[in-house]
């Protein structure tokens, strides 16, 4: 029984623990606070149950819940307690919540989601706690690492040679081949002319930023062919007004004509049928170019389409371009700022100021 005892106290639960001790109106906290200090000072488990009017197992529970769980786990507030309901420690009853916010909403309140207001009705309702701030509940879900997050899709490859295909791109991505470079290649679009939604910086005196809406788009759509180089960790491309074969085959082309003849090419990409047609198949043999296509449905495999998210966020969202020159524009912005081939900086904030006192 007295081989439990507490951990080495750290100076700052030493001094918390003994303002436990002294307070008069949470008794049941100063007698914890006793049972932890008593037991950081060697004294025997069944002395310290004599002296603080507990059983011996009782005093072993708590030093078990310190050791585990810190001040937290032997914690005990009035307010966070369901009347008529056995007492709990302010570990037990944030881990209860925690569990009902992980919980799925549609079985516990018939609902597709939760909201805060939702959580600490059910939480009410149910008797885990007599009521609860938003802001409070908000702050316990914090610290116990609880997020909003969005939920994603998945699909299910259906490809019958999906682990050969997988385990061959896994192989590439590891390992480098000898005299070859690693390039994962896709299409970004079609790219449209319209306003696109984003976020901006608002404060006091500045008004939200608005643009227009529209139906119409009359001005055609172009296709970016991207590549990702995964030696050089570069990103470019070219456009096209359309992403058939003979305009795969003429990217293609562009994209060898960025390297050493004798280096083989080996591409990422997805099954898409321009892809592999007899034309770009015969090409690829006679210019050391190597494809190496993705599962159906599979296209996480290739890496590119991690930088098609900040591409759009950084370049597309927030814009209302009316030609396919300036979205072209905006693109290769981008791509030259992150290939760390100019800095940040377009225009400096003094000729800014000048600019704007001007208009």
């Amino acid at each position: 029984m007295d081989t439990v005892r507490a951990r080495t106290i750290a100076p700052p639960e030493r001094r918390r623990l003994h303002r436990m001790k002294r307070q008069l109106t949470n008794t049941v906290n100063a007698s914890h606070a006793r049972i932890v200090l008593l037991s950081s000072g060697s004294v025997c488990n069944r002395e310290i149950a004599d002296r603080v009017g507990r059983c011996p197992s009782w005093v072993r529970k708590i030093i078990h819940r310190f050791n585990l769980q810190g001040l937290e786990g032997i914690t005990w507030y009035p307010w966070m307690q369901v009347r008529n309901e056995p007492r709990k420690f302010v570990a037990d009853v944030v881990e209860e919540i925690v569990e009902v916010a992980l919980s799925p909403p549609q079985q516990l309140i018939a609902l597709t989601q939760w909201s805060l207001a939702k959580l600490r009705s059910y939480l009410i309702e149910q008797r885990i706690i007599p009521g609860i701030s938003l802001d409070w509940l908000r702050s316990l879900l914090l610290r116990s690492g609880v997020h909003w997050r969005r939920t994603k899709t998945w699909k299910e490859s259906n490809d019958p040679e999906f682990y050969e295909k997988y385990r061959k791109i896994r192989r590439l991505y590891a390992r480098r081949p000898a005299g070859g470079r690693r390039i994962c290649v896709d299409e970004f679009g079609p790219l449209s002319l319209q306003p696109r939604q984003g976020q901006c910086l608002a404060g006091a005196g500045k008004r939200v930023e608005r643009l227009r809406a529209t139906y119409h788009r009359t001005g055609g759509v172009r296709h970016w062919f991207a590549a990702y180089d995964l030696e050089s960790d570069r990103l470019c491309g070219c456009f096209a007004a359309s992403k058939a074969g003979p305009d795969f085959l003429k990217f293609l082309k562009w994209l060898r004509r960025r390297y050493r003849s004798h280096e083989t090419l080996h591409l990422i990409l997805d099954n898409y049928k321009p892809h592999c047609t007899a034309e770009v198949m015969k090409w690829a043999g006679e210019h050391h170019v190597r494809f190496y296509f993705t599962p159906t449905n599979a296209s996480w495999l290739n890496r590119i389409e991690a930088q098609f998210t900040p591409l759009k966020k950084f370049a597309l969202d927030n814009s209302d371009y009316r030609s396919h020159g300036e979205l072209q524009q905006a693109i290769e912005n981008y791509t030259s700022w992150r290939n760390r081939r100019r800095p940040i900086t377009v225009t400096s904030w003094k000729n800014y100021q000048k600019q704007r006192r001007a208009a």
